[in-house]
């Protein structure tokens, strides 16, 4: 009896041996990372050539290969440059990499379309310039809010620039260059904006006029022989010539000299004889004289009436300094009534100054006049506790936003006390601060001038809604 139980105590000892070992805490670590698994299935379509250094074998150290820098066992940068990678982008491999924030592939001949990167949602910086990648612009771009630099420079993709770019509000470098992007270009308007460029690509159509558009050079819009407008300093719609291309003169038929031709439809041409000659030569002789005779005739003539205009002249000069001085005398009193009119609308001026315009903010260019703001086409955005917001759309294209404050809120709030606090509001810049440029004040009106967000609001934000549940927002 004893033998027959020890092999079933041996084999319970075994399988309890085995079941702790599972479902101990290390036995985790041995199943490879979702992060490793990731950078090896991006490995085994974008290297072809066999240049990095990824090993199935080493994947529990996958934070030690090459280009890779993790914090906490997730990886946060992903830097593979220069390194002749010659495959393609496969989706759902780097996609996977939540914590990443930083990837740069930038010179190397990855090809094919620009996969799905929204699973990327904290990347801020994103290089993917001086590869062979094609299709159009990548969609998925546009959900990563949290992006502030995003290079897509020297590739093959074409298609429009989408104009949800103007919705990634923290975007600082924003490089489109050298690709075959067509379409218009669309109204980016990002204070934050500081690098931009879309040279060398087939884009057409007026340039729009924005506060960040308008930061940027002709460098910037270069290369796009389609592109017009105000900031590239070219006509739109150039006006016709006044005068027309002239017409081609044509000459008139060389004639036929006289003798060369033997018959000319069939009729011989005889050829002149001598006393013909001699009879021209006459008429040529009388003729000639007679233009001598005519010619001396004129020229006595215009002698004497030379000579009448003379006499006549100088008892008109004498009639005339009397007229001369009255006339100078009244040229005096028009300039000094003209100076007189500039001085009385530079006092104008200065007091519509104090009663009532539009003050731009220490060190912002002077786009738009009151009166262009005036006529400009409004839109309402919203009502709040001291004023109402209007989106102003000028004649330039300009767009701004304009808020209208409440009167009656602000009635104990003195002139001098309004502008001191716009001069200070005026001297702030941030990143996540919209920046006033302008504000107004006569009477009991007062506007404050500020660059269009295009992004809606943040309640809009916090409470949104996209299939059945709240939008994710990253801070």
């Amino acid at each position: 009896m004893l033998k027959r139980r020890q092999p079933l105590l041996q084999r319970f000892f075994i399988l309890f041996i085995l079941c702790s070992i599972i479902a101990s805490p290390e036995s985790a670590t041995l199943l490879p990372s979702p992060d490793a698994t990731a950078l090896l299935g991006f490995q085994s379509k974008a290297d072809l050539r066999n240049n990095l250094r990824f090993s199935q074998n080493a994947s529990f150290h996958f934070c030690d290969w090459q280009g890779v820098t993790c914090y906490e066992q997730k990886v946060v940068r992903l830097i593979l440059e220069h390194l002749d990678l010659g495959g393609i982008f496969a989706p759902n491999t780097l996609s996977h990499l939540d914590q990443l924030r930083v990837l740069s592939l930038q010179n190397n001949s990855l090809a094919g379309p620009i996969p799905d990167l929204s699973g990327l949602i904290n990347l801020k910086s994103l290089f993917l310039d001086h590869n062979f990648f094609t299709g159009s612009f990548p969609p998925s771009i546009l959900s990563l809010h949290r992006i502030r630099t995003l290079d897509l420079s020297y590739n093959n993709i074409t298609g429009p620039i989408p104009s949800s770019l103007a919705s990634l509000d923290r975007l600082y470098y924003l490089r489109l260059d050298w690709n075959r992007f067509n379409g218009t270009v669309p109204p980016l308007n990002q204070s934050s904006l500081k690098t931009f460029s879309i040279s060398g690509n087939n884009l057409t159509g007026a340039i729009p006029v924005t506060q960040a558009l308008l930061r940027f050079g002709f460098s910037s819009f270069s290369w796009n022989p389609g592109l017009c407008g105000e900031i590239i300093h070219k006509e739109c719609h150039p006006r016709p010539h006044f005068f027309g291309p002239t017409a081609a003169v044509v000459a008139p038929p060389p004639a036929a000299v006289l003798g060369q031709s033997v018959e000319v439809h069939g009729v011989e041409l005889a050829q002149p004889s001598a006393n013909k000659h001699k009879r021209t030569a006459v008429i040529i002789g009388f003729s000639a004289g007679v233009f001598v005779l005519i010619g001396s005739l004129l020229c006595f003539v215009m002698a004497v009436r030379k000579e009448k205009d003379k006499k006549q002249s100088t008892a008109v000069i004498e009639s005339d300094d009397g007229a001369t001085t009255a006339q100078v005398a009244a040229v005096i009193q028009m300039e000094q009534e003209t100076e007189l009119e500039e001085k009385v609308k530079r006092v104008q001026g200065m007091q519509v100054a104090k009663s009532g315009n539009l003050i731009f903010c220490a060190g912002e260019a002077q786009l738009y006049t009151l009166d262009q703001l005036m006529r400009a086409s409004a839109e309402l955005l919203g009502r709040g506790t001291i004023g109402t917001t209007y989106k102003a759309v000028l004649d330039n294209r300009l767009i701004v936003t304009v808020k209208r404050l409440d009167a009656g809120k602000l009635a104990s709030t003195t002139k001098e006390t309004f502008e001191q606090h716009m001069e200070s509001v005026g001297g702030l810049r941030h990143p996540n601060l919209v920046p006033l440029r302008a504000y107004f004040q006569a009477k009991e009106e007062r506007l404050l001038v500020y660059d269009y967000q295009p992004n809606g609001s943040l309640l809009s934000l916090i409470h949104a809604v996209e299939h059945g549940r709240r939008i994710r927002i990253g801070f």
